[in-house]
């Protein structure tokens, strides 16, 4: 089932364009009865981590390849996707499926210190971590600067979508380089309050129960995002939905927004 998951949404990543070439990548934290479903093996030898993480000691973890690229994932899946175990301690993997010939994705540590914090944040419920590259959501990022809640003011603005299907907002990220340590642990800041986070200049790091589900959030950021290219192209943002009106559709469906995204009630709107 987790394989299968991960195997499609890898296929509508390639067709939506977000991952060109070798970009993007997709983590799952596996229950134990998941591991049945595959054909582990003894295990190869342990590699350690640059920064252990304990809360995820002993777990097993389906991962994307380095290098691999998401359009081929689903006809060669033993070798651009592996199950990884973790060390007792927390502090080391090895490989027990897959990733034949190949080693795990480069943002390994991002991916798996997001784990840990997602893991305690949903109570266990979070399971995917999945990275990739919105062209409308990166392009945002070079039209101005940015912080967390200006992006989402303009984004729930843009469609009653937007805080329905991401009602914990998008964190933004200041640049930092990829895989880098630096930012595995801005990202883990950031999930600690937000279920996704934009890397400026990147791509999104997006965290949810299933891979549909964290497909579905960026999904519709993305959508909010083109939203604003296209209403840019017709002559610009004029108009769109108040606070008032993003809190009534919130209401409506018993949705509570991040708090510190929206601002007084007065109909005003980040463009």
């Amino acid at each position: 089932m987790y394989l299968d998951d991960l195997l499609l949404v890898a296929d509508e990543l390639a067709r939506a364009g977000w991952a060109e070439a070798n970009a993007g990548n997709v983590s799952v934290r596996l229950p134990d009865e998941a591991l049945a479903e595959l054909p582990l093996g003894p295990g190869g030898p342990w590699t350690p981590l640059a920064r252990p993480v304990p809360e995820l000691a002993g777990e097993h973890m389906l991962v994307t390849a380095r290098g691999c690229q998401m359009r081929l994932v689903s006809r060669r899946p033993q070798r651009d996707c592996g199950v990884l175990e973790l060390s007792g301690d927390g502090a080391a993997w090895r490989v027990r499926w897959g990733l034949e010939g190949t080693t795990p994705t480069s943002e390994l540590p991002s991916h798996l210190l997001s784990h840990a914090v997602r893991k305690a944040r949903s109570g266990g419920a979070e399971r995917v971590i999945l990275h990739t590259h919105p062209p409308a959501l990166i392009a945002l990022c070079h039209v101005r600067a940015w912080d967390t809640r200006s992006l989402n003011q303009l984004l729930w603005s843009l469609h009653p979508e937007g805080v329905c299907l991401f009602p914990g907002a998008l964190a933004y990220l200041p640049f930092a380089i990829p895989g880098s340590v630096e930012i595995a642990e801005q990202t883990c800041a950031a999930f600690a309050e937000h279920a996704m986070v934009l890397w400026e200049y990147h791509g999104v790091f997006a965290s949810a129960p299933t891979a549909d589900a964290a497909f579905g959030m960026v999904q519709a950021a993305e959508k909010a995002a083109v939203i604003y290219r296209d209403a840019c192209a017709m002559g610009g943002v004029r108009r769109g939905l108040s606070p008032a009106q993003i809190r009534q559709v919130a209401a409506s469906l018993g949705i509570t927004p991040a708090p510190g995204i929206l601002g007084e009630e007065d109909g005003s709107h980040a463009v």
